[in-house]
């Protein structure tokens, strides 16, 4: 069964159906530059500040709910082709006052980003994830949506620098068969032979390169 990372459904997935092969099938991780530190500092503090907060006072056009969890991690039961399911971690969770909840996940990024759509594939994982987990009693998850953070000012006040950002709250329309339509494409490729290498992938371009420098040493 394959076990499919929600966080790859946008980048490794769009950039390279080779390298996402070698990983699930093979195991075999796409070298990357690491996150500097202080962003993962900076975003563990941010969801740490929001616990019990009322979600609408960042998201007015939200119901009323309160921020009850962050940094889940999650594993799935098998989605319904029985093939793969899902495993990871999203940022934070709404406890809306009718009983359902909502998944957010912060991002610090410019919020004209226009690929932002691509990230609902791994919210829409997140929701299946909740609410069929492989463990414990199923969330009902009613709405999911992107907190966009990108600083505007930094105010110098006694000694201390304090950063403000107005937070963009991107909704996401719940489309589950669209989701698991996409679940199916995924699969047809592990199924398949390995893709080839990719042209447009560094690191295809990079074992590429080489492979054809040892032949030419050799």
């Amino acid at each position: 069964m394959y076990k499919l990372s929600p966080s790859d459904f946008k980048y490794l997935w769009e950039g390279c159906k080779h390298c996402y092969w070698q990983k699930i099938r093979n195991g075999v991780i796409q070298p990357s530059i690491q996150i500097p530190g202080i962003f993962s500092r900076m975003s563990g503090l941010l969801q740490k500040s929001l616990q019990g907060q009322n979600v609408r006072e960042f998201v007015p056009e939200l119901p009323d709910g309160v921020f009850v969890r962050e940094e889940a991690y999650l594993k799935s039961k098998p989605l319904p082709s029985g093939k793969s399911y899902l495993k990871g971690r999203c940022d934070l969770l709404v406890r809306f006052s009718d009983g359902t909840h909502g998944v957010i996940d912060a991002k610090m990024t410019d919020t004209r980003d226009e690929s932002l759509n691509m990230f609902e594939r791994q919210l829409h994982a997140y929701k299946y994830a909740f609410e069929n987990p492989d463990e414990g009693e199923p969330i009902e998850i009613s709405r999911v949506g992107l907190l966009l953070i990108s600083p505007r000012a930094v105010k110098p006040n006694k000694g201390y620098f304090y950063y403000q950002a107005q937070p963009v709250y991107k909704e996401i329309p719940l489309n589950m068969e669209k989701f698991f339509g996409f679940i199916n494409e995924i699969e047809k490729v592990l199924d398949a032979e390995v893709p080839k290498p990719s042209r447009t992938c560094a690191w295809c371009k990079y074992k590429h390169d080489l492979v054809n420098d040892e032949e030419t040493n050799y």
